[in-house]
């Protein structure tokens, strides 16, 4: 593998403008490389060692007729962000969402009722990444970020999600209060996750077009957002807990909305 192309890797695995400038991201290990849409892969890369592993036989099996390029061990660690490369990497175009309209359009040709979740100023990558996943398990609509939340398609975030970046639609937009007002004029309802909360979560009515709002680690969420809920809600908690980690408290919430869609059960 040339010079170039290693530098250009390594810019997509360490740099967020590598990956807004040229709308790629990467993506290692087998199957998740094997999950990737067919149509969004631009290169695939197998090591020698893997190629030569007893693995060789489920990575066929796993790509199918997907094309990839051999390359060194020694390369293949010289462009991997992990301390053990499992010797496969992609280089995957992101998926682009137009915009709320989009989203919302989706969600009228589905007939389902809407679940979305927005996160504000959600740095962690492990907890975009988690909240990716569970919101993609709980049967969410989207997901959409503001500007100050981790982003999406960092390696770490890709990895937390376990394969859910490549198919769950994520909106990064510049603010979520725009998303809120359009959201609540479309019927949704609201709901901010908040230690002043006044209900219980489980005590809200998921069942309808919903708008979940989750805040930064450790600021929550801005008053200016807040203010947009048509209600606010509280986990509650037991012992000295004051608060839950974003990731927990998002997913606690969402999986709140998948049961009351089961069984077609609301709170008040």
């Amino acid at each position: 593998m040339d010079g170039r192309k290693k530098k250009f890797i390594k810019e997509l695995l360490e740099k967020p403008r590598a990956r807004r400038s040229s709308g790629l991201f990467i993506v290692d290990g087998p199957k998740m490389c094997a999950e990737v849409p067919p149509e969004q892969v631009e290169e695939i890369y197998v090591s020698e060692g893997l190629l030569a592993s007893e693995h060789a036989g489920e990575l066929s099996e796993l790509l199918g007729a997907r094309g990839f390029e051999v390359i060194s061990d020694r390369d293949m660690k010289q462009i991997s962000d992990t301390v053990t490369p499992q010797g496969i990497i992609a280089l995957v175009r992101q998926r682009r969402t137009k915009g709320l309209g989009e989203i919302l359009e989706s969600i009228a040709g589905s007939g389902a009722s809407g679940l979305i979740v927005g996160l504000e100023a959600v740095q962690d990558p492990g907890n975009v990444g988690t909240i990716l996943r569970s919101a993609e398990a709980a049967g969410a609509s989207a997901v959409i970020c503001d500007r100050d939340c981790a982003d999406i398609y960092a390696p770490k975030v890709v990895r937390s999600t376990m394969g859910a970046v490549l198919r769950l639609p994520v909106l990064q937009v510049e603010d979520l209060c725009v998303s809120a007002d359009r959201l609540r004029q479309e019927g949704f309802e609201v709901l901010a996750a908040h230690l002043k909360g006044s209900r219980d979560y489980d005590m809200a009515d998921l069942t309808g077009p919903s708008y979940i709002l989750i805040g930064n680690e450790s600021r929550g969420l801005s008053e200016e957002l807040s203010d947009r809920a048509t209600c606010l809600v509280k986990i509650p908690m037991l012992g000295h807990t004051e608060s839950l980690n974003a990731a927990v408290a998002a997913s606690v919430i969402l999986f709140e909305a998948a049961r009351q869609r089961r069984r077609g059960s609301g709170g008040c």
